[in-house]
C-alpha cells in the first residue's frame, strides 16, 4: 500500500535546498554499522553539500542515547522497535509527511509482512503500529500527516553456518531451536542486543518445548523468570561460544576458522563472505525475524538544522543508499528508487530471488555469490511473508532488560 492523499507532495523536483549547502556546518546522525559507513557518508555529503557527523554505537548504546540525550544528535537512524523507547520520552518529534518528496513512493505494505494494512495479525510489534503520529501524538497504523521515523531499509534475519567443514550445511534444514541444539554446543554465537537475541532464543526455546508462552509478543513477569533461568541453564552449560554486540566483533570471532552457527544480520555475513569465509545462511522453518529501520528527527533540532535533516531523509529515498544497502542483503522501502542503481541482474538476485546470471559482488568488487547461485530464502516477498517474529520491545521491557543483565554474560 502507498501513501497518496492530500498528505504527500508527489514530485521529485527540488529534492535538495540550496540553503543548506556550503554552510560550513554538520549534522549529526546517531546510528549503528548497518547503515553507517565512509561510503554513503561521502555519497550523501557530496551530493547534499554538508558535513556529516556519523555517530556509531551498539545498539544498545544508541538507544539509550536516542531516548536521554536529544541535544547530542540531531538525526537518529535506528530500528522502529526503538521507538517504543525513544517516543515516550519525548525525544523526537513528528515528521511532517508533505516534507518527504518521495514518500508516496514507499511500499508501507512491507512495514506489515506485504499483508494488507487492515490485517492486524502482527498488531502490536509490526512497524506499521509505530508510523503514523496521531492528534494525542500517540502512534498508529492510522495514516496521517505526520510520521515518527521515516521508514528505509528492512530485512528477514537468520542464522548462519560459518565456516562448515563439508557441504552437508548447504542442505541443513534448520530450526530456532538449533541454537539451543547438543549438535552445536560450544559452538553457537548469540547477539548480545536484548531486542533481537531475546526474540530468537524465545522461538528456539518454545520449539524446544523449554518454555510455555501464553503471547510471544507480551510476556509477563513470570515468563520473563523462567525465560531469564532456563537461558542462564543454557549459558551455564557452555551452549555458547561467544556473543556479539557491533558487526566488527564477528570478524574476530571467525578469525579463528571454527564452525559455528551464528546469529547474525545480513550486512554482517555479506561482509564476511567478501573476506573469503564460506557462509551458508539459513532459511529456518518456524520463519525468520523481521525488523524495519528508519531515520528519526531529534527534538532539540530547528533552523538549518532541521532543514538539512529533511535534505538528508529525502537523500535516503532517492536510491543510491538503498542500492547499497540491497548489496549487502538488505531491502529498501523505495523499491523503484533502488532498481534504477542496481543492474538488471543484481535487481533479479536480490529482490527476485532468481538465479544469477553474472557474479553477484559487493559494493566494494568483491566477489559474494558465482554466477547461477540464489540467495537464500528466495525472493523479497517469499522471505518477508516468512516472518515469525518482529523485533519488539514488550510491555514489561524494563523488567526484561534487567533481568537480562544479570545473565552471565563473562561466559565468553
Amino acid at each position: 500500500m502507498k501513501v497518496t492523499d492530500e498528505y504527500v507532495k508527489k514530485t521529485d523536483k527540488d529534492i535538495f535546498s540550496p540553503f543548506i549547502k556550503n554552510s560550513g556546518r554538520t549534522l549529526s546522525v546517531l546510528g549503528t554499522t548497518v547503515t553507517q559507513n565512509p561510503v554513503l557518508k561521502r555519497y550523501a555529503e557530496k551530493d547534499l553539500g554538508l558535513k556529516l557527523e556519523l555517530v556509531t554505537l551498539g545498539g544498545f548504546t544508541a538507544q539509550q542515547r536516542a531516548a536521554l540525550s536529544p541535544q547530542s544528535y540531531d538525526v537518529y537512524d535506528q530500528w522502529f522497535h526503538d521507538i517504543d523507547l525513544s517516543w515516550p520520552t519525548g525525544s523526537l518529534q513528528p515528521i511532517e509527511v508533505s516534507k518527504i518528496k518521495c514518500f508516496d513512493r514507499i511500499d508501507l505494505s512491507a512495514l506489515n509482512s506485504y499483508l494488507p494494512l487492515k490485517d492486524e495479525s502482527w498488531y502490536p510489534t509490526a512497524p506499521i503500529d509505530r508510523l503514523f503520529v496521531n492528534q494525542d501524538l500517540s502512534l498508529s497504523r492510522q495514516i496521517s500527516g505526520e510520521i515518527s521515523m521515516l521508514p528505509t531499509i528492512f530485512n528477514a534475519d537468520t542464522m548462519a553456518i560459518v565456516n562448515p567443514k563439508d557441504d552437508k550445511a548447504y542442505s541443513y534444514s534448520s530450526s530456532w531451536v538449533d541454537l539451543l541444539s547438543e549438535i552445536w554446543t560450544g559452538s553457537v554465537v548469540i547477539q548480545k542486543d536484548w531486542a533481537i537475541s531475546v526474540a530468537e532464543l524465545l522461538l528456539a526455546l518454545i520449539e524446544k518445548k523449554h518454555l510455555e508462552i501464553a503471547n510471544i509478543k507480551d510476556l509477563n513477569i513470570l515468563e520473563i523468570d523462567n525465560f531469564i533461568a532456563q537461558l542462564n541453564k543454557f549459558m551455564r552449560s557452555g551452549q555458547f561460544i561467544e556473543y556479539w554486540e557491533v558487526e566488527e566483533d564477528l570478524e574476530e570471532i571467525v578469525s579463528k576458522n571454527k564452525t559455528i552457527l551464528c546469529s547474525i544480520w545480513w550486512s554482517g555475513a555479506m561482509k564476511l563472505k567478501s573476506l573469503g569465509h564460506d557462509i551458508r545462511m539459513l532459511t529456518p522453518k518456524e520463519g525468520y525475524r523481521g525488523w524495519c529501520g528508519g531515520l528519526a528527527l531529534s527534538k532539540s533540532i530547528s533552523g538549518w538544522a532541521l532543514d538539512a535533516a529533511y535534505e538528508y531523509l529525502n537523500w535516503w529515498l532517492t536510491g543510491p543508499a538503498g542500492a547499497y544497502i540491497c548489496r549487502q542483503g538488505g531491502y529498501f522501502t523505495n523499491i523503484t528508487g533502488v532498481q534504477s542503481f542496481l543492474q538488471d541482474h543484481e535487481f533479479e538476485f536480490w529482490i527476485n530471488g532468481e538465479a544469477a546470471r553474472y557474479d553477484i559482488f559487493d559494493n566494494e568488487g568483491r566477489l559474494l555469490y558465482n554466477s547461477t547461485q540464489k540467495r537464500e530464502g528466495g525472493s523479497l516477498y517469499e522471505r518477508m511473508n516468512r516472518i515469525a517474529i518482529w523485533n519488539t520491545v514488550m510491555p514489561e521491557h524494563n523488567y526484561l532488560v534487567r533481568q537480562w543483565e544479570t545473565l552471565p554474560w563473562n561466559y565468553r
